[in-house]
């Protein structure tokens, strides 16, 4: 894959998807609002720089680090082109930590979907503290130390996955760890396609291999 500018890749999305769907703000102030507004633009712009490096490169090495030599590039497909085009009616994010549980974990939780109000996810003032925009890519450590989730926009994608009617159930959190996702990379192929965190670690070394040649990876702890 080609590196190609900052300038080069900003709002590529728009010639990939122009019927992309937004989720509904509640409960947030001014400059949260303008920071969600910006993280999407940056989910947006992720998730259509991945898109056309799996359609372009196929079962690349970063495909097969993160699905190995047998998943399935489709499914990989599909899961990136539901969360931007999938229906996001009701889904809602909001700011006011309505369960307490942020408040509960002030320096460990930048968020939370709402069991018991299963459309919803809570973002909490960590979110908006700790949360890095996608210029910071490859500027502040590699991505296997850094790891994807630190990226808002790529956070964003992750907990639409949380929204059953998003994931349509088949889609999860089955593993975190690092070495179970190279493990599930390597013997585990049908899971790690639908495996959440294979999925983000997809996504952002796709990401960057279009900032820089080579991208930021990091040591990567698999064959």
């Amino acid at each position: 894959s080609t590196a190609v500018s900052i300038e080069g890749i900003t709002d590529s999305y728009l010639e990939t998807w122009d019927d992309f769907t937004y989720p509904s703000i509640e409960n947030c102030n001014a400059t949260q609002v303008k920071m969600i507004n910006k993280y999407y633009q940056d989910l947006l712009e992720v998730a259509s720089v991945a898109r056309a490096h799996l359609i372009s490169e196929g079962v690349d090495e970063a495909f097969e680090h993160w699905f190995g030599e047998n998943g399935n590039p489709l499914t990989v497909l599909g899961v990136i082109d539901n969360i931007v085009q999938g229906d996001k009616s009701g889904v809602l994010y909001r700011c006011d930590d309505i369960e307490g549980t942020c408040a509960s974990h002030p320096t460990t939780y930048p968020g939370y979907h709402r069991v018991n109000a299963s459309q919803e996810t809570v973002l909490c003032d960590l979110f908006f503290t700790s949360k890095k925009p996608l210029e910071d890519m490859c500027v502040i450590g590699n991505i296997t130390t850094v790891k994807p989730k630190k990226f808002a926009g790529i956070d964003l994608f992750h907990r639409f996955l949380h929204i059953e009617s998003i994931s349509k159930g088949f889609v999860a959190e089955y593993v975190e760890d690092m070495d179970q996702l190279v493990d599930y990379a390597e013997h585990n192929s049908s899971y790690a396609v639908i495996n959440t965190d294979n999925i983000l670690y997809y996504i952002a070394e796709s990401y960057a291999l279009e900032l820089t040649p080579g991208g930021c990876l990091g040591d990567y702890p698999g064959n």
